[in-house]
């Protein structure tokens, strides 16, 4: 993703809540800096307000603050392999392929985008036909399926006057 990615993420799907914000650093889309720049505007709250003022060694435990203020401002956290994890972690593939299809203008370059989201955030089985990566040691680089990623994102996209859940 570009160095912005609560833009793009808003660009593609709307303002992120704290569940894809979770996600989001998680998978290391998001550091520190950006979260507190992003929370300025979430209420107020102990543990918001310990995140926010965390800088030098302190960010070491930023993730586990990250979570107190998302468990205080939601009520829980997601965690790795609930319901609210995954839904969190398909938007961050739909934000991804968007933002490849929008700025990618060559197959390479969107395989590559592709290949690097398959390691980053993980493959559902519905994602397998988009690349085909070639075997390290050929030095050929991976193929796409453009329409497959179109067909992907078609499939994922909300019914109009649906909202998804944040």
């Amino acid at each position: 993703m570009t160095h912005d990615s609560i833009e793009t993420f808003r660009t593609f799907l709307g303002e992120p809540g704290w569940d894809d914000i979770v996600v989001g650093h998680d998978f290391g889309f998001l550091d520190p800096a950006q979260i507190q720049t992003w929370s300025a505007f979430r209420g107020e709250g102990a543990a918001l307000a310990r995140m926010r003022a965390l800088e030098g060694p302190g960010l070491r435990a930023f993730e586990a603050h990250l979570w107190e203020a998302c468990t205080e401002a939601t009520g829980k956290t997601p965690r790795p392999g609930s319901a609210r994890w995954a839904h969190a972690q398909d938007r961050w593939r739909l934000a991804i392929l968007r933002e490849a299809l929008a700025t990618d203008a060559t197959l390479p370059l969107l395989a590559r985008r592709v290949e690097r989201l398959y390691e980053q955030v993980g493959c559902p089985e519905d994602m397998l036909g988009m690349v085909r990566p070639s075997p390290p040691w050929s030095g050929l680089p991976a193929t796409v399926d453009a329409a497959a990623v179109l067909r992907f994102l078609d499939r994922h996209r909300p019914a109009p006057g649906h909202l998804l859940p944040a």
